[in-house]
């Protein structure tokens, strides 16, 4: 009986293992995007961020009172008014759906907007969906942590 049982655990632990392998891959693949993103807005690349932000984006932002941003606003923003000193990702946490991606991060970054301090902790969730052979981002929502420091 001991080795029938064998078998079937050792065909979980292989699944299981290639499951966990796909997954960090995933996670990886999203964790690449959401830094070479960053660095476009840190950097002032406006054709890698343009490239990465889908035309029908938006982004519900902590420093909104209420109203959603476009494509256009935030590279605007990015570019010109909102600068970017350093950043990391803490957690990263991606949940697929066939061509579209859930991406939350535990985010800090040490930045300015409109020349005020912007520095802290962030929690933000992106949404990317599969367009052709590439990635982009359609949605974000940001929130802080903790209060901004006055």
């Amino acid at each position: 009986m001991k080795p029938l049982l064998f078998i079937p655990t050792l065909i979980f632990l292989f699944i299981s293992q290639a499951y966990g392998q796909k997954n960090n891959a995933m996670e990886q693949k999203f964790i690449d995007l959401e830094t070479k993103w960053m660095n476009a807005w840190k950097n002032k690349d406006e054709k890698t961020a343009r490239e990465i932000v889908s035309d029908d984006f938006t982004l519900t932002s902590s420093l909104s009172s209420g109203e959603l941003a476009n494509k256009e606003q935030w590279i605007d923003k990015a570019m010109h008014s909102y600068d970017c000193k350093n950043f990391h990702f803490d957690k990263v946490k991606v949940r697929m759906y066939n061509k579209t991606a859930i991406v939350n991060s535990w985010y800090h970054q040490d930045a300015t907007a409109n020349g005020k301090d912007w520095s802290g902790d962030f929690l933000l969730t992106d949404v990317w969906i599969k367009k052709k052979s590439d990635w982009q981002v359609v949605a974000r929502h940001s929130s802080w942590l903790q209060p901004p420091k006055q």
